[in-house]
């Protein structure tokens, strides 16, 4: 507008609108080549992933293209039709249009290192996640229809199919490094999890180097952690993220024992996710054996449900250091350390059983919390023998072989080390005889959950956070199998030389059935079990890897 005064104030000859739009003309094509050369040899998928209209809005290329189009039209109009005026506000704007050019210029150009690029998608990544924050959606088909997002997701999959480790590395990037507040925090750790799982997928199926994934996956994972950290109810992120890495490491495992996948990407796999839970464990434990930060020191949980929800998750899928997450569990539950060993055969639940609702229970606020959660102890048996039932059913196949190059810390076919899982739960003995454990069952099978209660209150927590993980969450009511083994694990022998009448009492007095479904799990996730035919025998047979455990101890004494 100011231009249009200038045009009509101060009209120019003819010859003097064509002499300075020609060289106006030149100078807007210069820039124009310009631009176009560093398109041309900058700029791939990986780094403009969400479209062009995000690299056009940070450089105003169409506002500039605008004023060019409207400068040539006042010319041409004015040449043509003899108007002085027109032609004169026709070469302002040519001059105007200079200006725009050399400011989107100047913006190109920081765009074209791989740092400004990545500044610009990060922005435009977290601009989709608040944007999604802001709508509450933190489910998976959420995510996916937001045209940013989705985008970014084809990319990343593109990259770990194609194998490139350069762009892989700057996405990930590129989603770590975008800051995001609070409210959008869920959303971030959604996608976090979606691009961990499609880089691990094409590590197993594709020819993605998993030196590279593994690396890019403990920089997610490393982000996973730090925005659960912000979250108000950490626990669901925590344990997605758990019970995806334990799901990985068996998968892992199954697919090169079959061929599917090299041994080389299974190991690199199966290494990241005894590190991964191990970093995790260190942010739950109040008091670590060891910590790398700063922040490892004391606990992300401080809910009694929280930790139980965690906890469950945790334990599923044979995992690596399930059993060290029940010393973290007891010393929030209760305020003070449990000082047993899990290796020579002490009992976590037991000890914390006693410690909660004993004649000598702890009185400290962290224990009444605890007793608050839990209602009473038979509130408290009823929801460890729901978190055993889960833990049997997902147990790694006791019948694969292991290769000795997938062997690592907590992630081996040792069959002390498995008994030593068990154990942790088959302590946990609120009831002695047959007659008592078929109650127990008959409790497992048939009672709801009372509003108030841990198991509702977990159900609760987790509504609305499933973060996308690929590993759905099955109920412990749907693992009538499972419900077995984890009462009959409650009457077997720990030592030996004890009796086992009461576990074959228990076993011969279920239905047939019922029991042939147990001797089925049983020859899965029980070594042994497979080489009976009898299911009464081979569930028992299969138990006594609960025996294993502290022998150590008894043969030195």
């Amino acid at each position: 507008m100011a231009l249009g005064f200038v045009a009509i104030a101060y009209p120019r000859e003819h010859d003097d609108v064509v002499d300075a739009t020609q060289f106006s003309i030149a100078f807007f094509a210069t820039l124009l080549t310009g631009e176009a050369v560093i398109f041309a040899l900058t700029f791939s998928a990986a780094s403009s992933w969400p479209s062009l209209r995000a690299i056009d809005t940070h450089i105003a290329f169409r506002e500039w293209v605008l004023v060019g189009w409207l400068a040539a039209l006042f010319t041409a109009c004015g040449l043509l039709g003899g108007n002085a005026t027109s032609a004169t506000y026709g070469a302002l704007l040519f001059l105007l249009a200079n200006v725009f050019g050399v400011f989107s210029f100047v913006r190109l150009f920081g765009l074209a290192s791989i740092g400004g690029r990545n500044r610009l998608l990060r922005r435009s990544l977290a601009g989709a996640l608040v944007r999604l924050g802001a709508d509450g959606d933190s489910q998976q088909s959420g995510l996916e229809n937001d045209p940013v997002v989705n985008s970014y997701l084809g990319t990343v999959s593109q990259a770990a199919t194609s194998n490139d480790p350069t762009a892989l590395r700057h996405l990930v990037n590129q989603l770590v490094e975008a800051e995001v507040p609070v409210e959008s925090a869920e959303q971030a750790i959604t996608v976090h999890l979606d691009v961990l799982h499609r880089l691990s997928r094409a590590t197993l199926v594709s020819s993605a180097d998993p030196v590279q994934v593994v690396a890019c996956a403990h920089s997610l994972i490393d982000s996973t952690i730090r925005h659960s950290r912000r979250l108000a109810e950490p626990a669901p992120a925590l344990g997605a993220l758990s019970r995806y890495l334990a799901w990985l490491s068996n998968t892992a495992l199954l697919m090169s024992v079959r061929g599917v996948a090299s041994n080389r990407a299974a190991r690199e796999l199966v290494a990241l996710s005894t590190d991964a839970r191990l970093k995790i464990l260190r942010c739950v434990d109040p008091d670590p054996k060891s910590a790398t930060t700063r922040e490892e020191l004391g606990t992300i949980l401080t809910a009694p449900v929280q930790v139980l929800l965690w906890c469950g998750d945790f334990t599923e899928f044979h995992g690596a250091h399930q059993a060290s997450a029940l010393y973290g569990v007891y010393e929030i539950l209760t305020g003070t350390k449990f000082m047993g060993n899990y290796w020579d055969g002490a009992s976590v639940l037991t000890q914390l059983r006693r410690a909660l609702y004993g004649s000598d229970a702890v009185t400290t606020p962290a224990a009444r919390a605890a007793r608050e959660a839990f209602g009473s102890v038979e509130g408290f048996d009823h929801f460890w023998a729901l978190v055993s039932v889960t833990a049997f059913a997902t147990l790694r196949d006791a019948r694969l072989p292991h290769p000795p190059e997938l062997i690592r810390p907590e992630f081996t076919p040792d069959r002390q080390l498995w008994g030593a899982y068990l154990r942790t739960f088959a302590t946990h003995r609120y009831f002695a005889t047959a007659a008592q454990a078929q109650e127990a069952l008959l409790s497992l099978v048939s009672r709801a959950d009372a509003p108030g209660s841990p198991t509702a209150e977990i159900r609760r927590a987790r509504r609305g956070h499933t973060y996308g993980v690929p590993v759905p969450i099955v109920e412990p009511h749907q693992r009538p199998a499972a419900m077995v083994l984890a009462i009959a694990c409650r009457l077997a022998p720990l030592a030996p030389g004890d009796s086992d009448a009461e576990l074959r009492s228990f076993l011969t007095g279920l239905p047939s059935p019922a029991l042939k479904a147990t001797a089925r799990l049983a020859a899965r996730v029980l070594p042994g079990a497979a080489e009976v035919a009898d299911p009464a025998e081979a569930i028992t047979v299969g138990l006594s890897l609960l025996q294993l455990v502290g022998a150590h101890n008894r043969e030195g004494a």
